[in-house]
């Protein structure tokens, strides 16, 4: 009895550890281009794993434990292309996609300014003005305007700080800069645009707004920009120690302002590569956003209210009583804005 007890035990831990494995499935898809031709070598990230398409477009993951993940499709002159899949205990998860060419974005040129501001022009890439173009500055002293006959915009009033620069012209493609002005400096800037289909989503400018919320009244430990993000070239968002240390594990993804993903694993942030981004933001608390435009941005979609440690909240969501009142507090949060 004495040797057949250890082995009980032996038996019992290993059946133990086999009922507690997860059960695992396999993802796999192809990749085609707008023809429906297959494309090789593309590179495919599943959260943090990443793969290559073969000659005929196909991947393959395999041993993917069940849940929601992040799939980014990124191919040299196609736009990178992303989603969220949900993988199932009872099937392999079978995906398409398609890629489209990426169009050729001239970069805008940012230089110090002979006058103080953020001022400059707007036009096509057959070098003609612009007439009419939307331009939002978005920070403590930004504001909006529409370029004159010879595609120009002046901001005379932008001081010190960060500004988003956001520029719209109906039938080309939008435009966005992050620009940083030191006291008494300013910026000029060589807006070219591309023509492309399509029209701008209507909560676009609500977005920059709040962004520029939150950079008229925010702190830099806040977020990441300019050469914060040029010192990892073409690295992972996920590789970034700063971000990493401030929001943990799982948090809750904001996309250009406007799509939430909650629960999303940090990893995966190794999709976004540091030079394809603008400007990250991020916290360990929502709640304190010093502005409660990120708070006001979850509410509507996840439900989330915080609790009396929020500030600036405006007494119509407070109901009068000095605090919101739900228990579901304190989520962290990156919010990605995606160079255009």
């Amino acid at each position: 009895m004495r040797a057949v007890a250890p082995l009980l035990l032996l038996l019992t831990a290993v059946s133990g550890f086999a009922s507690a494995q997860q059960p695992r499935q396999s993802v796999r898809g192809v990749v085609r281009d707008a023809a429906g031709a297959p494309l090789g070598g593309a590179g495919v990230f599943l959260g943090a794993r990443e793969t290559l398409t073969d000659p005929q477009g196909l991947f393959r993951f395999d041993s993917v434990p069940p849940g929601r993940y992040a799939v980014t499709i990124r191919l040299p002159g196609f736009a990178p292309l992303r989603s969220r899949i949900a993988v199932l205990e009872t099937e392999p998860a079978e995906l398409e996609y398609l890629l489209t060419p990426a169009p050729l974005l001239l970069p805008t040129v940012v230089v110090e300014g002979r006058r103080t501001g953020i001022y400059g022009a707007v036009g096509d890439t057959g070098f003609r003005a612009a007439v009419g173009a939307r331009v939002q500055v978005s920070g403590s002293q930004g504001g909006e305007a529409l370029t004159d006959s010879m595609g120009r915009f002046a901001f005379p009033h932008a001081d010190r700080g960060p500004y988003m620069v956001r520029v719209t012209y109906r039938g080309y493609t939008e435009r966005r800069v992050l620009v940083e002005i030191k006291p008494g400096e300013g910026r000029e800037l060589a807006v070219m645009l591309v023509p492309a289909p399509g029209s701008e989503s209507p909560g676009d400018g609500g977005a920059i707004q709040d962004l520029g919320s939150r950079l008229a009244r925010g702190f830099e430990r806040e977020r990441l920009a300019g050469k914060d993000l040029t010192r990892y070239g073409s690295g992972g968002l996920c590789d970034v120690p700063r971000l990493r240390s401030e929001v943990g594990a799982t948090t809750t993804l904001i996309l250009n302002g406007q799509t939430v993903i909650p629960d999303f694993d940090v990893s995966s942030l190794c999709s976004w590569r540091a030079d394809e981004v603008e400007l990250v933001e991020f916290g360990r608390d929502v709640c304190r956003d010093v502005t409660q435009t990120l708070v006001h941005l979850l509410m509507t979609n996840l439900r989330t209210w915080c609790s009396g440690r929020t500030r600036n909240v405006p007494r119509s969501i407070m109901a009068g009583r000095g605090r919101i009142t739900s228990q579901n507090a304190g989520t962290s949060y990156v919010v990605i804005w995606e160079k255009r």
